[in-house]
């Protein structure tokens, strides 16, 4: 029999009672009363030796499994390897014994994750990117000094740096100000789909990276008020030069980050080239913030504040380039997101859905070529329910997680500090446990029942979800902090795209591969068949 201890957690100290949520963080759910952290005394937990998990090997522990050759798994099937555990163990599971990483302790049931949020530590540290960590905190240090940002870093550096762009990004009018503009950039984009049609009115097997180019314009527009000429035809030196360095990024990203990180001792080929990316970004990033600077008067005043860009309000509140430099890259870093080939992708193998979609994007859309304009944002519910069942499906970041920085309780297991604690939001947002029929594409279950017409008869439509199994963009002071920004990019691409064409993909189905976000592996080889009206 396993032993047991006694563990007295009814002083938690460590964790902060106060949760900063953002007020569109989980629409249309009533949260339930915040977990009590206090556990009480005398309870049995079970020790942290038990939970269940696969055993490593003497030594090298279960770093095995993921080594070239050898390994059950490749590192882009981590997706496969949380399927597997959940299969196997249930709803915990740990893996341990990974060489140069901590434990990894996986969670996959939605009342845990609540408890776990709820219980959040004032400064909650999330278990992400060790080498952009030191790449800002010792390789590029004299850059960054304690203005390292937001993604990599952790404690009081992260809280201080967001206190400095909190309220500029999130207030709901930042992102209203750039619809005009991500409109313009979005229709220029539309031209280049035109143009890259084949005969067949597919588009090209690089479609992936051409969507990347289209994020990285919005981001640009956005971060450096600028745009950077990459969705043009032709480009120029200096869009070419950031499109392979995104396109560099993401090859790299995964081998250092996800692999062992033999980059500590032995700086590898792919090392040098992620570390040369992060360079051109950093170096792009301040030299348009330079810009910027050099045509700001400082001493002028500013009427209304909301109707100027974000950088030069960040600059004017900051009188400092580097925080608008910094903020810039995280974006870029976390910004060129996939969710747009998602939803394609499914929207093309759901016709009916897709036709539901293109009704209401007429009635706000009379033409292929109206623009795209602020009040269209909240005019659009079925299209917001399509992204939300897209990313319920297809999450950009297959888990989310927190380093424990104090022990816990967890499934009755005593957790000790240290351990990373991961939530994979792809495993329990596709859980029958959860959705009914997971694996269907039905935006409707978004909807309330009768909130539109397509939801008035959808069985889906209505059913209660719970608010912490599908957490795409994170949850409480670590939630991602361009999301409505990213949001509003995303509607005005759909928008435009299915108001001008029907979309359709008649090869085999899409599978994933963690790169580390979600990407697809086959060709998107759309067909765009151009609407009469």
């Amino acid at each position: 029999m396993a032993r047991k201890i006694t563990v007295n957690l009814v002083n938690c100290k460590h964790f902060s009672t106060a949760i900063n949520v953002l007020p569109t963080e989980i629409e249309n759910v009533t949260i339930e009363k915040q977990f009590d952290q206090t556990i009480g005394q005398n309870n049995t937990i079970r020790p942290y030796s038990d939970v269940p998990g696969p055993r490593g090997l003497p030594f090298i522990g279960n770093s095995w499994r993921f080594a070239p050759l050898i390994g059950q798994y490749k590192i882009q099937d981590l997706d496969k390897v949380m399927i597997a555990l959940n299969n196997q163990y249930g709803k915990i599971a740990k893996v341990g014994g990974l060489i140069g990483h901590p434990d990894l302790l996986f969670v996959f049931d939605g009342d845990e994750i609540r408890k776990v949020f709820k219980r959040e530590e004032i400064l909650p540290h999330r278990p992400s990117m060790p080498s952009l960590k030191h790449y800002k905190s010792v390789l590029r240090q004299d850059f960054f000094g304690d203005n390292m940002g937001l993604i990599g870093v952790h404690g009081e550096k992260w809280d201080n740096f967001r206190a400095q762009v909190q309220h500029v990004m999130l207030q709901p009018s930042t992102a209203k100000k750039y619809v005009s503009p991500l409109n313009d950039i979005t229709d220029d984009f539309m031209q280049r789909v035109h143009e890259m049609k084949d005969l067949n009115h597919e588009l090209p097997d690089d479609f992936l990276h051409e969507l990347y180019k289209w994020a990285l314009e919005s981001i640009g527009r956005v971060a450096l008020d600028t745009r950077l000429g990459c969705v043009s035809k032709h480009g120029n030196p200096e869009s070419k030069r950031i499109i392979e360095a995104i396109n560099t990024f993401f090859w790299t990203v995964a081998e250092v980050e996800l692999r062992m990180p033999v980059w500590r001792f032995y700086k590898t080929k792919a090392y040098k080239s992620y570390i040369a990316a992060l360079d051109s970004f950093r170096e792009l990033c301040m030299k348009h913030i330079n810009i910027a600077m050099e045509k700001l008067d400082l001493n002028s005043t500013i009427k209304n504040e909301e109707n100027i860009p974000i950088v030069e309000r960040i600059l004017r509140k900051t009188h400092n380039p580097k925080i608008a430099a910094v903020l810039a890259l995280d974006l870029i870093l976390v910004g060129t997101s996939v969710a747009a080939s998602s939803t394609i992708y499914q929207l093309s193998k759901n016709q009916d859905k897709q036709q539901n979609l293109f009704k209401e994007i007429k009635a706000c859309l009379p033409s292929k070529n109206t623009a795209f304009t602020v009040d269209m944002l909240e005019k659009m519910p079925y299209l917001k329910a399509c992204i939300k069942e897209t990313l319920r499906m297809y999450p950009v970041v297959i888990g989310n997680g927190r380093n424990l920085q104090s022990d816990a309780v967890i499934f009755g297991y005593h957790v000790p500090k240290g351990t990373h604690v991961i939530f994979p939001h792809l495993v329990v947002s596709n859980s029958k446990n959860y959705f009914q029929d997971p694996e269907k594409f039905v935006p409707e279950r978004w909807l309330k029942r009768g909130e539109i017409a397509e939801s008035s008869s959808c069985p889906y439509s209505g059913q209660p979800i719970h608010p912490f199994v599908s957490l795409p963009f994170g949850y409480g002071r670590r939630t991602c902090i361009g999301r409505r920004l990213a949001e509003v990019e995303l509607q005005i691409l759909l928008s435009k795209l299915f108001r001008k064409y029907q979309v359709e993909y008649n090869y085999e189905k899409l599978t994933y591969k963690v790169n580390p976000t979600y990407i697809p592996e086959q060709r998107l080889k759309f067909k765009l068949i151009e609407r009469d009206c």
